[in-house]
């Protein structure tokens, strides 16, 4: 602090310094106990209360360094301070330091020292602070990954979902199929953790993540180096040794070839033959890394290594990198598991809402007002007049009762299928055929929950319609026997059995 260094302008002597330096850390540990005393209500308050404990940790630091280096003395300066100190010209050293004093205030007459220990201790608005925030994370309450979004449904062979299933999803890397893992995902990878790392700086300085990014680099690292681990292993769903040829591969068709290879991590796309060729080549390979180099969907291209031989090391060191990035990102989830939440949660709202209902919200819980009194958050606590049980809107009241009658809120719909769960409303009750709780009842009668089946909700009936079904179908089916026609060489049409019996008797 300016106090501080006016002091240790002043002292002139190692000891005098040392004394000024243990000074300025019992201040610096004084203000974090008043700044944590102080209660937090709102988020900018939070972070600003984190970010001045932290400048004030590192103001202790850096005193403690200099202190540090003092007690060792190494060029022996306070030794020889001491020294003087005693002996016969104790007294000389003494006016010899009183002269100097005498001197330096003569030519400051007006400098004087003003303990700061009530200096940062408040929460008031930092706009050096609340600035490092974008609109979106609302002074660090939010999460906003926008950018990263667009950048991860541009890579190619990624799925194109909307930010909501993003933020479901960023993390779940397993999921990610492996002709997405190239150098462009590195990329990727790389940009969402830069944001997050710098996320956490802005909206928890105080959090050290430094020490469980680097036991999850050192963790990946020993996977890696172990074994070719699991992710090496071919996940197979087609046995290619019945196959001899590629024509009976292509027998597969388009779509399944595609499947089998984007699973397996392989290029999938020209026509079929060159699919077919391109799958049945990796017959008798049970690893990835047994497969060519120039097969793999995120194999590094010639325009990237100066030597068109791609090599397996290139390749192996881009799957090292993502790896331990993929690694580093989970514990950063981790650490941001309740931020991550309430993003999924404000995006959902935003979704139902108005731009006023929002900017409402927004400013009563970042906002610039002191959060309601004990009084008032008695009076919301107190029960709601509610006697016909009337559902609540989005500010917790009853809606009115003609809206109530209007919707048919009043009319309970019981499905059979769903356990007997009582749905309110015809809306609610169209709706619920394709929500989980139906679907789930539907899967466990081993029934499909077509379009055929709304408005069913009787566990027999849609038994009996599903067998009835059944039935048509096999009814459409195409009966080669009795359908199928044939015509001899004077022109006489006869089914396939017909044919067949007199052809074997010679009589055709």
């Amino acid at each position: 602090s300016a106090a501080g260094q006016v002091l240790l302008s002043m002292s002139s002597t190692l000891i005098e310094q040392a004394r000024t330096m243990h000074e300025e850390m019992e201040v610096g540990m004084n203000k974090i106990v008043k700044l944590l005393a102080t209660e937090a209500k709102t988020q900018k308050q939070k972070v600003i209360q984190q970010h001045k404990v932290l400048s004030q940790v590192k103001k202790i630091q850096k005193s403690a360094s200099l202190l540090k280096n003092s007690y060792e003395d190494k060029d022996e300066g306070k030794k020889h301070e001491v020294a003087a100190m005693s002996g016969s010209e104790v007294f000389g050293g003494f006016y010899s330091r009183l002269r100097e004093l005498r001197e330096y205030h003569r030519k400051f007459p007006n400098l004087y020292y003003e303990p700061d220990n009530n200096e940062d201790i408040t929460l008031e608005d930092d706009p050096e602070i609340l600035d490092k925030f974008s609109g979106e994370e609302m002074h660090g309450r939010f999460l906003d990954l926008n950018e990263n979004h667009i950048q991860f449904i541009n890579l190619k062979n990624a799925r194109a979902v909307s930010y909501e299933v993003y933020l479901n999803i960023f993390l779940d890397f397993a999921s990610v199929p492996l002709n997405v893992k190239g150098m462009k995902y590195k990329n990727y990878l790389k940009s969402l953790k830069s944001y997050l790392v710098n996320f956490l700086e802005r909206a928890q300085p105080l959090v050290d993540f430094a020490t469980p990014m680097k036991n999850a680099e050192d963790e990946a690292l020993a996977k890696f180096a172990k074994n070719d681990g699991d992710e090496d292993e071919l996940d197979r769903h087609i046995d290619l040794r019945p196959f001899q040829n590629w024509e009976q591969v292509a027998e597969l068709g388009m779509d399944a070839l595609k499947q089998e290879l984007t699973r397996i991590g392989c290029k999938c796309g020209g026509s079929l033959k060159e699919r077919a060729q391109r799958l049945l080549s990796t017959k008798g390979c049970s690893k990835r890394s047994e497969l060519d180099t120039k097969m793999l969907a995120n194999a590094p291209t010639s325009d990237k290594i100066k030597n068109k031989n791609i090599t397996r090391q290139a390749v192996d060191s881009i799957a090292k990198e993502i790896a331990v990035l993929e690694a580093q990102l989970a514990e950063l989830g981790e650490l941001l598991y309740d931020t991550i939440e309430l993003t999924k949660t404000q995006v959902q709202k935003k979704q139902s809402r108005t731009q006023e209902e929002l900017a409402a919200e927004m400013e009563n819980e970042m906002g610039d007002e002191e959060p309601e009194s004990e009084e008032s958050e008695e009076e919301g606590e107190k029960p709601i007049y509610n006697p016909k049980k009337v559902p609540l809107d989005w500010t917790g009241k009853p809606i009115p009762y003609w809206l109530y009658k209007l919707h048919g809120l009043n009319i309970e719909y019981k499905c059979e299928i769903c356990g007997n769960y009582s749905y309110w409303g015809p809306r609610a009750f169209e709706r619920h055929f394709q929500e989980w709780r139906h679907a789930h009842g539907m899967r466990c009668l081993k029934i499909p929950n077509t379009r055929a089946f709304h408005n069913i909700t009787k566990i027999q009936d849609a038994l009996d319609l599903f067998e009835r079904l059944k039935k048509d179908a096999r009814l459409k089916e195409f009966d080669a026997q009795n359908q199928e026609e044939f015509e001899d060489a004077a022109g006489n049409v006869l089914s396939k059995k017909t044919y067949q019996d007199l052809l074997r008797q010679g009589l055709l």
